[in-house]
């Protein structure tokens, strides 16, 4: 078993034959969200291993454990914003009457009234590329409802169409819905920065910790290795492979779409 050991090591970093290392990162440099989230499978794929990692690793991993978890709870602490509720209404509202519009424009394009069959089609032909816009993420959304609204408001031809079907109403609750969400969303985006919503005090704190417990994963699998320690170390170092690419100057943006802290 043990020569099966050492030779996997030798064949993980052929570079290095005597010792090896995880692949570089800096997690400082990750975003709150990303460093957290790297911290908290980083975790999951460790734990049910720790009574084979050795008293160090383990020991490392339990402080970890413990300063991520208070990472977390700062994260959803600051985070929480009454905006964030006012938001949601909006946002159904545009939904709505997207929809709507399009079910208006799909029951006439084949109507026995030359007229409002000829606008259903001018309709048809203008909102196909945007035709999945109620199914974007949020903010991805907003920007696509503001180029539709934008670009209906500019053509006569499609404004005289959506008279002729009745939903220029509807054009007009979708344009109010989506600005008032656009504005909130900023609004409640001021309010994350001015307050520093980050979690940021406790960022370096579960950083430091993550970078203990990588080197005493790194120590255990040169000079005491097992299948356990073999396995975390693989998949610690497929982890920081994949948030490699996601470095940067550590700022977050608050993002709607993104997952909470929450188990």
């Amino acid at each position: 078993m043990e020569r099966i050991l050492f030779s996997i090591i030798n064949k993980l970093n052929p570079v290095f034959m005597n010792k090896i290392f995880l692949s570089p990162l800096t997690a400082s440099s990750l975003t709150i969200n990303n460093s957290y989230a790297l911290f908290k499978t980083s975790i999951e794929v460790s734990e049910p291993h720790k009574l084979d990692l050795g008293s160090v690793a383990n020991a490392a991993l339990v402080q970890f454990i413990a300063d991520n978890s208070e990472f977390g709870k700062q994260i959803n602490k600051n985070q929480k914003n009454p905006l964030t509720n006012e938001l949601k209404p909006f946002n159904i509202a545009r939904i709505g009457f997207w929809r709507e519009i399009k079910n208006v424009i799909a029951t006439f394009i084949k109507s026995p009234d030359d007229t409002k069959r000829i606008a259903a089609q001018t309709l048809d032909l203008f909102i196909n590329p945007y035709r999945d816009a109620d199914t974007l993420p949020l903010n991805s959304k907003t920007g696509v409802f503001s180029e539709i609204i934008a670009k209906y408001k500019a053509s006569t031809n499609l404004m005289s169409a959506g008279v002729v079907l009745g939903i220029d109403n509807s054009f007009a609750l979708l344009d109010g819905n989506n600005t008032q969400y656009d504005t909130l969303y900023k609004k409640r985006n001021d309010e994350y920065a001015q307050a520093e919503v980050s979690g940021s005090t406790l960022k370096p704190i579960a950083v430091a910790s993550y970078n203990m417990f990588c080197t005493a994963i790194e120590q255990a699998v040169n000079f005491t290795p097992n299948d356990a320690i073999l396995s975390v170390f693989r998949q610690l170092d497929e982890l920081r492979k994949k948030y490699h690419p996601l470095q940067n100057n550590g700022k977050d943006t608050p993002d709607p779409d993104a997952p909470t802290t929450d188990k």
